[in-house]
């Protein structure tokens, strides 16, 4: 299974969600996973060199892919592993364009803010061009760093503008904007993993994770 996590905005938390869902898939496959890095920042690298330095099991293979490369260089790699995830970097690029040709799924994490979910009108456009080559690549929104405070309504106000996309539905898949999140990068381990857990944070994530291997 391919999985892809991308977004034509930077910031959206990318790198969080492909990181803690590789090592989810690690923790229940046997064959192994890959971990590709494409984008220029490097994050999910230096978040598996941290898991690497401090031990963690299940340890994964991580590399660096970068540019149009990545649809060729992944069918090449991926018969090796039972699982691979992409995390790409937040613009239109090359290598978003390439990996969603391959991809099994595609998650789309978005904030709750109007510039996000104007964003998601042509990233809608994006995926439309890809089911070209590839019909039966499945898209997710996830939105992301959803405020804890119920008085706040920034997250019903987004759903009611991301409703009328074509290829893009709501499954009203959320990561709230927790604590155990920012700590799980910093620790090379999953929100599911750190030894003062969030089990909010948990249960979120593991929504995002079934949403995904029923999708695969």
């Amino acid at each position: 299974m391919i999985l892809v996590v991308g977004s034509e905005k930077g910031g959206t938390g990318k790198t969080t969600i492909s990181t803690n869902l590789a090592v989810m898939m690690a923790q229940n496959s046997e064959g192994g996973g890959l971990l590709v890095d494409s984008d220029p920042q490097g994050s999910a690298m230096e978040f598996n060199n941290v898991r690497d330095e401090e031990g963690h099991s299940p340890s994964m293979t991580c590399v660096k892919i970068t540019g149009k490369s990545v649809a060729s260089e992944i069918r090449k790699l991926s018969p090796k592993f039972d699982h691979v995830v992409i995390d790409v970097g937040g613009r239109d690029t090359a290598a978003l364009r390439s990996a969603m040709v391959i991809a099994d799924v595609l998650i789309v994490p978005f904030l709750p803010s109007q510039y996000d979910a104007w964003s998601l009108e042509h990233m809608d456009s994006l995926i439309e061009d890809a089911q070209g080559f590839n019909p039966d690549l499945a898209p997710l929104l996830v939105m992301n760093k959803v405020d804890t405070n119920p008085q706040i309504k920034l997250a019903d106000e987004a759903r009611k503008f991301v409703k009328d996309l074509k290829n893009l539905k709501m499954e009203d898949l959320r990561l709230a904007n927790r604590v155990a999140f920012r700590r799980s990068a910093a620790e090379g381990q999953t929100v599911n993993e750190l030894t003062k857990k969030d089990p909010k944070a948990a249960g979120e994530l593991l929504r995002v994770y079934d949403e995904v291997m029923k999708n695969a």
